[in-house]
């Protein structure tokens, strides 16, 4: 049983009590394929998992997208740990996707804004996620371009690994991403620099990645017209 979404952790009032939708529901792999097939990067602001810290770094970080013509979508990763013998706890890591599409609002026109980027926005995109690497203290970031393998970052703007997949959503290098996050988030050091016994600890939480998931698409045309007014892409 997934958890009902995180709509209020970045835009307040808005009333939805449909569930998350895993990220290989039909709908959401065909939405975020529309926009991401011109490139996109995946970038957490969190580290804590005490949601009174996070909340306001995902609201702060969100603010910061809505400054640029890129469009987001949130992402959930769910861990699954034994909280005891009889129960199981669910872990629910967040982070961004944010893409080199501007989806949104005109203002001035009444009408939605639908236009792909360009090569030069995605190098803009990549600076982007390097400057938000910095200021949410994050050691790396997922960085992705059109017809190339998805690439780890790191915040000088360094390749630390490459995926040996083209697309991915749940792919390998998605999944060592957020387990690092979550890692990091316990206090936990980077594998590749940690003692054996930290070495278990991290592919403990690995194998218990359970997927990636979204938001629900909008219950209504007013939350619809406020989550476009956001940049937010989302399932229709």
């Amino acid at each position: 049983m997934t958890k009902k979404n995180f709509l209020d952790d970045y835009i307040s009032g808005i009333f939805n009590n449909d569930n998350l939708v895993s990220m290989r529901d039909g709908r959401q792999a065909l939405v975020f394929g529309e926009y991401a097939q011109h490139g996109y990067i995946i970038i957490s602001p969190c580290s804590s998992m005490n949601d009174a810290d996070a909340i306001p770094h995902i609201r702060t970080m969100i603010d910061n997208i809505r400054q640029t013509k890129y469009s987001y979508m949130p992402v959930y990763a769910r861990f699954i740990k034994d909280a005891d013998i009889y129960h199981e706890e669910h872990v629910y890591v967040k982070a961004i996707v944010i893409f080199n599409y501007n989806h949104g609002h005109d203002w001035k026109t009444g009408c939605q804004i639908k236009r792909p980027g360009t090569a030069e926005t995605l190098k803009h995109l990549l600076d982007f996620g390097i400057e938000l690497a910095k200021q949410f203290h994050q050691r790396e970031f997922l960085y992705k371009a059109p017809h190339q393998q998805l690439q780890a970052i790191d915040q000088n703007g360094n390749l630390i690994h490459k995926s040996c997949l083209e697309d991915i959503i749940d792919g390998r290098l998605v999944t060592s991403y957020f387990a690092k996050l979550y890692n990091h988030m316990l206090g936990g050091e980077p594998p590749e620099f940690t003692q054996s016994r930290n070495f278990i600890q991290f592919y403990k939480i690995l194998s218990s990645f359970a997927g990636c998931y979204a938001n629900p698409a909008p219950s209504g045309i007013s939350e619809r017209q406020c989550r476009i007014a956001h940049k937010e892409v989302f399932i229709k």
